[in-house]
């Protein structure tokens, strides 16, 4: 390989990129760099080099709000460079390894280990595989001890940190909950430690950075034991040293009108899976759905005021030319003042030069009233997405979603009177209690759907059936949930199959397998660090594509770490400690376990939007505004 030099006997890797990888893979938009609103700072000025990576394709990564968020955060700083990283396709990692040439930064083609800290955004367990694929092609050995005491790059994950097990002894440290106010203590603790020549990785420096920055959990430092559930769970159960916490409560932010936000966003070259703008304008959920992981682990509920909604619409419009924008949030029906975001988001005097359209990711039907329905009318629309979950209305009952099927009926019907021709529906299978019954239920409601008539004529209605299998993830009441057999699912899907109405109704199943694996690594511990580690070596990449999910290199992971996954998918009974007791997201065990036992009895818990609190468990933080 010919290299070409620059300063210092420095390799242009940029060069080696634009002329040995580009012309070789299949698209090379995920590697060109020089995006539009993309940061480009002097490296030899910075203190600190921060590299944000996001494990999966360039298009899913770039449509990520809360890596734009810590990357416009970081770059704000002095003395601090914040560059990205994605997870190269199969076919950029074959010429990388094939060709020597290490996996380098979008922005300065930067070779990862010259970074201070790389920084992971997790946000589901099957990336688990590209994690160790990005360390390993950077030249940085995956195993957080093999690093230690040398120069390599701080490694620290955040974001979906709800069951670290399997990535424990991978990551150095874990930052737990909103990332906003962590990452910027995170920048400023890193900054002192290089001034004073004391940055080197180890548990020493784990240790400061644990007792300096709240909100950080690093594994290395806490005792473990094995549990007596099924799986024999290792877990964290007390810290080795002084003065770290236990268990690590998560960071939050009180004001998120408050918080910084990407309203400069990168637009990327290629088209990105979310390609429109982003504003976040409500955090956390306290509707109280029991196999919610999101809902539980966000709380408490806080609004972003519609002022400060409509003006980082202007901004983002103005600096990055989309003409459409998602309103995001877990539930943005919930929303006080969404009404009143719409109507003004649609006033011409706002965007005088275009139209803009208005998405609503995650709106609930039993959120959606009238007023929002006639807001929504002069709206572009795309489809109406919603989740009944369960197909039954005993199911929703068990899962605290107070839903009837008239309820859904009389919204859907209200929606085609207003001019909607498409509508998502999201259910699930294989839900704790689930009979037969739920499932022909399931079916008949579609089947009424697809009835409704407009003006007393059959109407166009499409449905597009999205159906997945149950996963118990932890922090929810229904974290000691058994997961069904792939044969009981099977059955559930082809009774779907064959009793759908073809006509006009699109159904599509998430893989099984795949929801199998990712049911395993949801509740999973450190063991399955192994597991991960000999599927990486195996080829196993972007297992949570369909298409590239490889289940026979999977089962000799498996197989090869001694581990039966079949042991990690059994009910796990209340009083067995639990790999994530080490963390704290505010919501008690002892709410989980009562809200576990209501499912059983089919009780309701109200949403704390009447106002009553329902003792959660984040009173021990005054987080919570009802009483």
């Amino acid at each position: 390989m010919n290299i070409k030099k620059r300063k210092k006997n420095e390799v242009d890797w940029s060069n080696i990129i634009e002329e040995q990888i580009l012309p070789f893979v299949e698209r090379p938009s995920r590697y060109i760099n020089h995006e539009i609103n993309s940061s480009h700072k002097n490296w030899d000025d910075a203190v600190l080099r921060v590299v944000l990576i996001f494990p999966d394709a360039y298009e899913i990564g770039i449509s990520h709000l809360g890596l734009k968020i810590l990357y416009s955060i970081l770059n704000k700083i002095p003395g601090v460079i914040a560059e990205r990283c994605y997870s190269p396709w199969i076919d950029a990692e074959k010429i990388l390894r094939e060709k020597n040439i290490p996996l380098c930064s979008l922005e300065s083609s930067k070779p990862l280990a010259e970074f201070d800290i790389i920084g992971f955004s997790i946000q589901y367990e099957l990336s688990y595989t590209n994690i160790l694929a990005i360390l390993d092609l950077a030249g940085i050995p995956i195993r957080s001890e093999n690093r230690w005491s040398k120069k390599y790059p701080l490694v620290i994950a955040g974001g979906n940190v709800y069951s670290p097990g399997p990535l424990e002894p991978f990551i150095d440290a874990f930052a737990l909950g909103d990332g906003e106010e962590t990452i910027k203590k995170i920048a400023e603790w890193a900054i002192e430690k290089i001034n004073d020549n004391s940055f080197v990785p180890d548990k020493k420096l784990l240790a400061d950075l644990a007792k300096k920055v709240p909100g950080i959990y690093a594994p290395a430092l806490y005792e473990t034991i094995k549990s007596n559930d099924p799986a024999q769970r290792i877990c964290a159960v007390k810290p080795s040293c002084d003065d770290l916490p236990f268990p690590v409560p998560k960071q939050f932010a009180e004001n998120i009108s408050n918080i910084p936000v990407a309203d400069v966003a990168i637009i990327p070259y290629c088209e990105a899976i979310h390609d429109r703008a982003q504003i976040e304008i409500m955090r956390g959920c306290v509707r109280g759905c029991r196999f919610c992981q999101a809902g539980m682990v966000t709380r408490p509920l806080r609004e972003k005021t519609a002022d400060k909604v409509i003006e980082e619409a202007s901004s983002i419009i103005k600096n990055t030319g989309y003409d459409e924008i998602s309103l995001t949030s877990l539930s943005s029906g919930d929303y006080s003042n969404i009404a009143d975001v719409l109507k003004t988001l649609r006033n011409k005097n706002l965007f005088p030069d275009a139209p803009v359209a208005v998405a609503l990711p995650s709106l609930r039907i039993d959120s959606y009233a009238a007023v929002l329905a006639d807001t929504s009318e002069k709206v572009r629309k795309t489809s109406f997405t919603f989740a009944p979950e369960a197909g039954s209305e005993r199911l929703r009952r068990v899962i605290n979603k107070q839903l009837s099927n008239q309820e859904i009926i009389n919204t859907i019907q209200s929606i085609i009177d207003l001019g909607w021709s498409r509508v998502k529906a999201y259910f699930m299978i294989g839900l704790p209690t689930e009979t037969f019954d739920d499932i022909k239920e399931m079916v008949q409601l579609v089947q009424q759907l697809i009835a409704l008539k407009k003006n007393g004529k059959n109407s166009s209605l499409q449905i597009n059936v999205s159906i997945a299998a149950f996963i118990p993830k932890s922090f929810t009441p229904f974290q000691w949930a058994d997961f069904s057999s792939i044969n009981d699912l099977i059955e559930k899907r082809n009774y779907i199959y064959k009793y759908l109405p073809k006509r006009r109704v699109k159904i599509s199943f998430h893989k099984f397998q795949l929801s199998k694996l990712e049911a395993v690594f949801a509740r999973g511990d450190r063991k399955l660090a192994d597991v991960a580690e000999y599927a990486f070596k195996a080829g196993c990449r972007f297992d949570q594509w369909t298409e590239q999910l490889d289940v026979d290199k999977w089962e000799q992971a498996f197989a090869d770490a001694g581990i039966n996954p079949d042991d990690y998918l059994k009910e796990i009974q209340p009083e067995s400690l639990l790999p994530w007791d080490v963390l704290d997201y505010g919501v008690s065990k002892e709410f989980m376990l009562k809200e576990r036992n209501k499912a059983i009895e089919m009780e309701e818990t109200p949403s704390c939007f009447n106002g009553k609190c329902v003792q959660c468990g984040l009173q021990k933080w005054n987080a919570c505004s009802l009483k």
